[in-house]
C-alpha cells in the first residue's frame, strides 16, 4: 500500500499529529489468512463467484463452520447446502463472503484463556457495528460490503490488546465502565485500540478505507469530513453501544447515510445469527 506510514510510528491518541515510537513490532493476524484473501478480493471487480469458492475451499475449518451455518434454521434451507460453490450460489457472493469473514474474526475470541463473558460482550458489539453500517449505506452495494467488513474490524485493536494482556485489559474495561476506554489504554499500554487497530490493518496490507475506519470511529463530531463508510463505522459504533450512546448519536446522523432507525430494525436478525457463531 501507498502513504502509509512507518510500522515504528504511531499517532498519539490524545493529541492529534503527535507522534512516538512503537516499543514492538506489529503482529500477523490472529485470524485465518483467508480473510485477508477475501477482503484483498473484494477491490477486484473481476473476482467472481468461482473466485470467491475456491479461496474459502483452501481452509477446510471455515468451510465446515460455513456448512453449518448455512444450513442452520435462520436459512431454512429446504435442501441441504454440501458445498461452499453450492453456498455461493444460493445465497449470493457477497453473503457467503460477509459469512466467511465473521466465522474467521470470530476464532481469536474463542480460544482458551479468553474471558467468556467479556469475549460475548465484544462480540456482540462487533458483529452488531457490522450489521449496522451495512445498512446505514442502501444506495451503493460496494460501499455497504466495505462497511461491513470495516465495521467488523473497528475493534481489531482490542483483540490484539485482549492477547497481549488477557485479565488486565478486562479489568481495564471494568474500570472504565461505559466510559471511553482509550485513555486507559494509553496510560496502562501505550496506545489506544483506534490507532492500534488501524496501524496493525494497514501492516497486513488492509485496505485504506477499513483501516481508516478504524482509527476513526470514535472521532468527535460533526462527522461530515469523513467518507461515507467511516461515517457508517461510526455511527454504527454508538447505535450497537449502550441505549444512551445510541440515543446522543441519533441527531448527530449525517444525511448521507440511511435512517437509524430502519438500519437498527433491519440489522436484528442478522445480528443475533452472527453474534451465535462465538459459539463455534
Amino acid at each position: 500500500m501507498t502513504g502509509l506510514r512507518s510500522p515504528g510510528a504511531t499517532r498519539d491518541a490524545t493529541t492529534p499529529g503527535c507522534t512516538r515510537a512503537t516499543k514492538r513490532p506489529l503482529l500477523p493476524p490472529p485470524f485465518p489468512a483467508v480473510v485477508i484473501q477475501l477482503i484483498q478480493q473484494m477491490q477486484d471487480p473481476d473476482a467472481g463467484a468461482a473466485d470467491v469458492g475456491k479461496l474459502i475451499e483452501l481452509d477446510p475449518a471455515l468451510t465446515a463452520s460455513l456448512l453449518r451455518l448455512v444450513n442452520s434454521p435462520f436459512f431454512g434451507m429446504r435442501r441441504q447446502i454440501a458445498g461452499v460453490s453450492e453456498a455461493v450460489m444460493v445465497l449470493g457472493m457477497s453473503a457467503v463472503r460477509r459469512m466467511v469473514m465473521s466465522l474467521a474474526v470470530a476464532v481469536p475470541l474463542r480460544q482458551a484463556g479468553v474471558d467468556a463473558e467479556f469475549a460475548r460482550i465484544r462480540w456482540h458489539h462487533t458483529v452488531s457495528c457490522a450489521a449496522l453500517a451495512r445498512r446505514l449505506i442502501v444506495d451503493d452495494p460496494a460501499a455497504a460490503e466495505l462497511a461491513f467488513t470495516a465495521g467488523l474490524l473497528h475493534d481489531i485493536g482490542q483483540v490484539d490488546l485482549l492477547h497481549r494482556h488477557g485479565a488486565a485489559y478486562v479489568a481495564l474495561h471494568a474500570e472504565a465502565g461505559t466510559g471511553d476506554v482509550r485513555p486507559l489504554e494509553v496510560q496502562r499500554f501505550g496506545q489506544a485500540h483506534d490507532v492500534l487497530g488501524a496501524e496493525l490493518m494497514e501492516s497486513w496490507g488492509l485496505p485504506a478505507a477499513i483501516a481508516d475506519a478504524a482509527r476513526h470511529h470514535h472521532a468527535p463530531p460533526p462527522i461530515a469530513g469523513l467518507s461515507r463508510v467511516q461515517q457508517a463505522v461510526w455511527l454504527a459504533n454508538r447505535l450497537a453501544g449502550t441505549p444512551e450512546q445510541a440515543a446522543q448519536a441519533l441527531p448527530l446522523a449525517p444525511d448521507t447515510l440511511a435512517p437509524p432507525a430502519q438500519a437498527v430494525a433491519e440489522a436484528r436478525a442478522e445480528i443475533d445469527t452472527l453474534a451465535s457463531l462465538l459459539n463455534g
